[in-house]
């Protein structure tokens, strides 16, 4: 019974240890995730790929701590007629070994990569650099598109920051990412998006054959008559009048002719008596 009950003391004295060595490490891990990554806003911390993209909407700027090698996705909402701009900012707290390249990308949703049309993309950062910003302005974002073009249309797009040029050395280096995300436009502007607003004038001339332009006239100024032609349902066998009659008897001639050639292929010899 002794040897029992020490036995017992001894189990619960080991779990006690365990507990008070485990709750330290519970905590620092607890205060690494929760500063880890912050947000201004609206903003949310990136995810490492398309599926786990941190959402962030536009005209707002997110904070973030990652490990220097990690692909970085955050998801916003684009409208159409909106040109979008993503601004990249990065800080390294420490010195690296080697000089990084560093890139961002636009992609719709889709995942169809979007050219930057305005920006710098992509940059390097020295070894004792501090901090290198890059930026990318995709195409108008326009309200259709032909099925075979890649042209950006309106839903959910994707920024994507990473190292393109890495030294092994610094791979897992904190560095401290800001994205400000920016619109200006907006709205139905219709199938010209990015171009003129609308077309003042038509594509093509009014013109009507037969038609003498007079003296000081052009295409475009010249009165359009409707002399000729039908304008209603003032004559006889026209407009909803004339298609009835012709349906009707193009019904009765049909069945006429479907019985006589019924009676012909059924008793050819009464016709030729």
């Amino acid at each position: 019974m002794r040897s029992f009950t020490r036995t017992l003391r001894r189990a619960a004295v080991a779990a006690a240890a365990l507990t008070l060595a485990a709750t330290p490490a519970m905590a620092a891990s607890s205060t690494d995730s929760s500063s880890g990554s912050s947000g201004s806003g609206k903003g949310a911390a990136p995810g490492t790929s398309f599926l786990t993209a941190g959402k962030a909407e536009m005209d707002s700027t997110s904070t973030a701590t990652a490990s220097t090698g990690e692909y970085m996705y955050w998801s916003f909402p684009a409208l159409s007629g909106q040109d979008v701009t993503a601004t990249v900012t990065l800080k390294f707290p420490t010195q690296r070994s080697a000089a990084s390249t560093w890139r961002v990308d636009v992609f719709d949703g889709i995942r169809r990569h979007q050219p930057c049309a305005t920006g710098h993309p992509q940059n390097a950062a020295a070894p004792a650099a501090t901090e290198v910003k890059l930026d990318c302005g995709p195409r108008t974002v326009r309200p259709w598109s032909e099925a075979w073009a890649s042209d950006p249309l309106p839903g959910t797009y994707y920024v994507r920051v990473a190292a393109t040029d890495l030294s092994q050395k610094d791979v897992g280096l904190k560095v401290d990412v800001t994205l400000e995300l920016s619109a200006e436009g907006g709205g139905d502007i219709g199938p010209d998006a990015g171009q003129d607003d609308a077309l003042k004038a038509p594509l093509v001339p009014i013109t009507r054959g037969g038609q003498v332009l007079q003296p000081g006239q052009v295409a475009d100024t010249r009165k359009v008559t409707m002399d000729g032609f039908d304008n209603g349902d003032d004559r006889w066998l026209s407009g909803t009048t004339g298609r009835w009659v012709w349906t009707v008897g193009s019904g009765i001639a049909a069945m006429l002719l479907g019985v006589g050639g019924y009676m012909f292929a059924r008793h050819p010899r009464r016709w030729f008596r």
